[in-house]
C-alpha cells in the first residue's frame, strides 16, 4: 500500500461525513435565519434599566431593550416579560447553565419587535453573559438556546446564509467539490488528487460543523487539517526530490476545463450579484476605501456596527477605492455595490494571475496554455473560494498577491513586491519575508529539455563571470533588493493610508489588536479545552522561529518548493491564533495549486502535444541539480546524442 494511502483514505473519509452529516446536523439544530451578524452579550447591565420604550420593540431584529412592564405584554406582542421569562427558564440548555454556574441571575429583554431574549449573567463582575435562550414571542416557543462560546460569538450559530448563502447549501457544495477534484480522478487505485488538494478539499467536514453550531467538531478537525497540510509542506520544500516527478494523469481535456471553467466564472459572478452578502469584512474594506477617498486617515473610528474595521493592512482599503469611487458608500451597511464589484474583480484577477503562472512553467506555449488552463479551473471551481466570493470577503486579495508572487518570484526586487503587497493586506504574510530574502545558492547546471528558461541566470552568458560577483555577495544583494521591494511597498501605502498618523498607531491597530484577539476558533481559544495562556504562547513563539529558522535550512528553490515552504509558515502562524476562519484559506489556494502539481508533467487525455513537459524554473536562476537529480542523466543522454554520427540531421 502506498505510505500516502491511510492520509487519502482519512481525507475521503472527512469528505463523505462532511456530505452526509451537513443535512444530519441541520435537522437537529434549530437555527434563525438573520441579515447581518451581531455581537451578542450587548444585553443592558443588570441594575441599570434602560430609558422608557414607546414602540413594541427594536426596529433592530437583533437589538434588545426592556419591556415596559413585566405583566403587562407590550404593543404588538402576545406575551410579557414574565410569561417570556417563565418559558425560557424551561429550556435544559439554560437551566444547565445555572446550575454550573452557582450564583448566576437572569433578566429578560424585547429583541426586535418578534423575540424575546433572556439572558444568564455569571455572578459578580465585569459583568459576563454566559448564557441566552430566545422564545418567539407569536409561539411561545423557544427557538435558540446558547451557552459559551456561542454567546458572545453569533458568528459560530450556524444561522443560515451568514456567510456565502446559497454557496454553502450541501449540494452546491457537493457538486463544486465534484468539480473541484474531477481533473485528477483516476480507476487505478489509490491515484487521485495530490494529497494538497485532497487536504483543502477535507475542510469542507470542519466546514459543515461550523455551519450547524458545533464547534466541539469543527475546531479539532480544522487544526488537524492545517497541520496535516503544514507538515506536508514543509517537507516538501524540504526534501529534493532524487527522480524526475511522475506524470500527473488528467481525467479531462483541456477543451471541458476551458467550458466548464468559464462557466463557473459567470455562475459565481451571477450568484455574486443575485444571492451573495457582505460580511464586515467587505463592508470595512468599502469604509476604509471611503475615507482614503475623502482624504481622511483610514485608522480614525469606524461606525459603531464594524468599530475595529480598521484591522486590515492598508493596501485593503486602496485596493478598494476604484470601486468605491465608482459605487459610493451610502453610509450604511445596505448591499454595498462596491464590495461587490471588488470581490468579483479581484476572483477574476485571482484566475488570470493563476494561469500566468501555469503558462510560464511550459517551455512549449500550448503546454503552457493548457497548464494555465488547470490552475485557472482550480481556482474556479474550489468552493472556498466561492465562499469568498459570495461572502463579498477581501481575502481574495492576498491570494492574488501570493500568485503574482509565484509568477515574478524568480526577480528579487518583484518578489519582494509581491511578498509586501500580500503583507500589506493582511498582515501575516509580512512572516514569509526571512525565506524569501535568504536561501543557499549553488551552481548553476546546463539547461535540460523539461526545464524552461532562466528568469535569473547564475552567470553570464560566457559562463565565465557570475553577475553580482562572489556568491555570498551575489546572495546578500538578492535579499536586500527582496527587502527593499517589500519596504517600497509598505511605505507608500502606509504613507497614503495613515495621512498624518504615525506608524506606531498603524501597528497598534493591526498587529496589535490581532495578536491579542481571542476566539473560540483554535484549541488554544476554545473554552471546552480550557488551555493555559502559556500553551498559546509557547505556540506563537515557535510559529516564529519556525518562520526565522527555516529561512536559513537548506531547501528547494524552484517555485514549487518556494510555494510551499511560505505555505508552511503562513499554516504556521495561521495555528498559533485564535481567531481563525475559513476565508484564510483561500490566501493559500496558489500555493497549494503550485505545491501539488507545479512540477509534475501532466498527462492530457488524448496524444501527447508536441514539446517537452515543463518544470518550474528556480526563484533564483535555472533547476539545479540539488534541485532536479535526474538534470545530469538528461546532459549524458544529450551529450551521447551529440557525440553520435548522423544524429544531427
Amino acid at each position: 500500500m502506498s505510505p500516502r494511502a491511510p492520509l487519502v483514505l482519512g481525507v475521503l473519509v472527512a469528505l463523505l461525513l462532511a456530505l452526509a452529516g451537513q443535512g444530519a446536523v441541520a435537522a437537529a439544530q434549530t437555527t434563525t435565519t438573520v441579515t447581518t451578524t451581531v455581537t451578542s452579550g450587548q444585553a443592558p447591565a443588570a441594575g441599570s434599566p434602560l430609558q422608557t420604550v414607546s414602540r413594541a420593540g427594536s426596529t433592530d431584529p437583533n437589538g434588545v431593550e426592556y419591556a415596559p412592564s413585566a405583566t403587562t405584554p407590550p404593543a404588538g406582542h402576545r406575551l410579557s416579560a414574565r410569561e417570556a421569562s417563565r418559558i425560557a427558564r424551561q429550556d435544559p440548555k439554560g437551566q444547565r447553565v445555572r446550575r454550573e454556574n452557582p450564583g448566576s441571575y437572569h433578566r429578560v429583554f424585547m429583541k426586535g419587535q418578534t423575540r424575546w431574549q433572556m439572558s444568564i449573567y455569571a455572578k459578580g463582575e465585569p459583568l459576563t453573559e454566559i448564557g441566552q435562550v430566545i422564545v418567539d414571542d407569536a409561539s411561545g416557543r423557544v427557538t435558540e438556546s446558547w451557552d459559551v462560546p456561542y454567546v458572545a460569538w453569533t458568528m459560530a450559530r450556524g444561522y443560515d446564509g451568514a456567510f456565502g448563502r446559497t454557496i454553502t447549501n450541501p449540494y452546491l457544495w457537493g457538486v463544486l467539490l465534484v468539480l473541484f477534484l474531477l481533473p485528477f480522478v483516476s480507476l487505478r487505485p489509490l491515484r487521485g488528487p495530490p494529497v494538497p488538494i485532497l487536504l483543502l478539499a477535507g475542510f469542507s467536514a470542519p466546514l459543515a460543523f461550523f455551519n450547524n453550531a458545533r464547534l466541539d467538531w469543527a475546531v479539532p478537525l480544522s487544526f488537524g487539517l492545517l497541520a496535516s497540510l503544514f507538515l506536508w509542506s514543509t517537507v516538501r520544500a524540504l526534501r529534493r526530490p532524487r527522480a524526475a516527478p511522475r506524470p500527473l494523469l488528467l481525467l479531462v481535456p483541456t477543451s471541458i476545463l476551458l467550458v466548464v471553467g468559464l462557466g463557473l466564472l459567470v455562475f459565481r459572478i451571477v450568484l455574486n450579484v443575485e444571492d451573495g452578502n457582505v460580511i464586515d469584512v467587505g463592508y470595512a474594506s468599502v469604509v476604509g476605501a471611503d475615507k482614503i477617498g475623502s482624504g481622511v486617515p483610514v485608522y480614525t473610528p469606524f461606525p459603531s456596527n464594524v468599530g475595529r474595521g480598521d484591522t486590515y493592512g492598508p493596501l485593503t482599503y486602496l485596493a478598494y477605492v476604484p470601486f468605491e469611487q465608482l459605487w459610493p458608500w451610502s453610509g450604511k451597511w445596505d448591499d454595498l455595490p462596491a464590495a461587490h464589484a471588488a470581490a468579483i474583480g479581484l476572483d477574476a484577477l485571482a484566475a488570470a494571475v493563476l494561469f500566468l503562472v501555469g503558462r510560464s512553467q511550459e517551455t512549449v506555449r500550448a503546454l503552457g496554455n493548457r497548464r494555465g488552463t488547470l490552475y485557472a479551473y482550480l481556482w474556479l471551481a474550489c468552493p472556498f473560494t466561492a465562499y469568498c466570493l459570495n461572502s463579498n470577503s477581501n481575502d481574495a486579495l492576498p491570494a492574488v498577491a501570493l500568485g503574482l508572487l509565484l509568477l515574478v518570484g524568480a526577480r528579487p526586487f518583484a518578489r519582494g513586491l509581491a511578498a509586501g503587497a500580500a503583507g500589506a493586506a493582511k498582515i501575516a504574510p509580512f512572516a514569509i519575508l526571512p525565506v524569501l530574502a535568504t536561501g543557499r545558492r549553488v551552481p548553476s547546471t546546463v539547461p535540460v529539455h523539461h526545464a524552461p528558461p532562466a528568469f535569473w541566470p547564475a552567470r553570464a552568458a560566457d559562463g565565465t563571470r557570475e553577475p553580482f560577483g562572489p556568491r555570498f555577495g551575489r546572495g546578500t544583494v538578492s535579499g536586500l533588493l527582496v527587502l527593499l521591494g517589500a519596504g517600497l511597498l509598505v511605505l507608500l501605502v502606509s504613507f497614503v493610508a495613515l495621512r498624518g498618523l504615525n506608524f506606531p498607531h498603524l501597528l497598534d491597530r493591526t498587529v496589535g489588536y490581532q495578536a491579542g484577539r481571542p476566539a473560540p476558533f483554535m484549541p488554544w481559544g476554545f473554552p471546552d479545552y480550557d488551555l493555559p495562556g502559556w500553551v498559546r504562547d509557547a505556540v506563537r513563539w515557535v510559529a516564529v522561529a519556525f518562520a526565522v529558522l527555516v529561512a536559513f535550512v537548506p531547501r528547494r528553490h524552484d517555485v514549487t518548493g518556494t510555494a510551499a515552504i511560505v505555505m508552511a509558515v503562513i499554516l504556521g502562524l495561521q495555528m498559533a491564533t485564535e481567531y481563525w476562519f475559513y476565508l484564510y484559506l483561500v490566501w493559500l489556494v496558489p500555493l497549494v495549486i503550485a505545491a501539488a502539481v507545479g512540477d509534475r508533467p501532466l498527462r492530457w487525455p488524448g496524444p501527447p502535444a508536441d514539446g517537452h513537459p515543463g518544470v518550474v524554473p528556480r526563484m533564483h536562476g535555472p533547476v539545479p541539480e540539488e534541485d532536479a537529480p535526474w538534470a545530469a542523466d538528461v546532459r549524458r543522454q544529450e551529450a551521447a546524442r551529440a557525440s553520435t554520427p548522423g544524429d544531427a540531421g
